[in-house]
């Protein structure tokens, strides 16, 4: 039979690691996050200062009018892969984090069914307490199987919507 402060230290133990792991994964995802923006920042501002040299050189009407509709489509694609981009950032970190939480509950309910069975041993009505909570946490993993195929299908129906709406607003300033 282990010992129980053996156990509760384990327990803590991986707590502590998958505490750490979130920790981990959400300050890579800030940093990219960040990263992002610093290079789309310095993006812009090459893109302005360009535009601006453009607009002086313009000498008539109709070579303005074709100047603003590409400078218009040229910050709408801007603006459309800066959007994917952060989309898939966080995506991927929503990703990682659900892998992490998956882990965990899988750790979990094994060691919830290994405390189950070890609880059942020797103790009288034991076995039919054993059997509810194995029970229990077989319903909870098909709960949490049934979630995360939700998820999924939700990421990809996000993604879709994302690269559709960001088409289309690019479609949308070549209009103009």
């Amino acid at each position: 039979m282990p010992n129980p402060t053996e156990q509760f230290a384990a327990w803590n133990q991986a707590a502590y690691e998958a505490t750490m792991s979130y920790a981990r994964a959400s300050l890579a995802s800030a940093e990219q996050l960040l990263r992002l923006n610093l290079e789309t920042a310095r993006a812009t501002l090459d893109q302005a200062t360009k535009a601006t040299r453009d607009l002086m050189s313009v000498s008539d009407p109709q070579q303005f009018v074709t100047l603003r509709t590409k400078l218009a489509q040229d910050n709408m694609q801007q603006a459309a892969t800066y959007a994917q981009s952060v989309y898939a950032i966080v995506s991927q970190t929503q990703a990682q984090l659900a892998k992490l939480f998956e882990e965990q509950i899988s750790r979990v309910s094994k060691d919830m069914a290994t405390g189950a069975e070890t609880l059942g041993k020797g103790m009288p009505g034991a076995e039919m307490q054993s059997a509810a909570l194995k029970s229990t946490l077989a319903a909870t993993s098909a709960m949490m199987d049934s979630l995360n195929q939700a998820t999924r299908q939700f990421a990809e129906l996000s993604e879709n919507t994302m690269n559709a709406a960001a088409a289309q607003m690019v479609k949308g300033a070549g209009k103009n």
